[in-house]
């Protein structure tokens, strides 16, 4: 067995429990009656905001707007990012 292989295993187990807690959070997401369910990737945020994607990380690095994070990645409820942009 090489030694390739525990971590080829690691990162196939990291990829699935990050698929896993995504679909969890959605889940509970529509049990809550939270926006539409599904969280967006910065790309598919700044798509419906119809600002540069660039907005939407320094945004979030900054806190200004609400972040879910999975493991090394971003995700953003849209009901909750307008909700946020209407407190200013």
């Amino acid at each position: 067995m090489s030694e390739a292989t525990p971590s080829l295993f690691g990162e196939v187990f990291r990829v699935e429990l990050e698929e896993i807690i995504q679909r969890a959070v959605e889940k509970a997401m529509n049990q809550n009656g939270h926006g539409e369910g599904k969280l967006l990737t910065p790309e598919e945020l700044a798509d419906r905001l119809q600002v540069p994607r660039s907005w939407v990380y320094e945004q979030s690095r900054q806190g200004n707007i609400p972040t879910h994070r999975l493991g090394r990645y971003i995700r953003f409820d849209l009901h909750e990012v307008l909700e946020s942009q209407k407190k200013d």
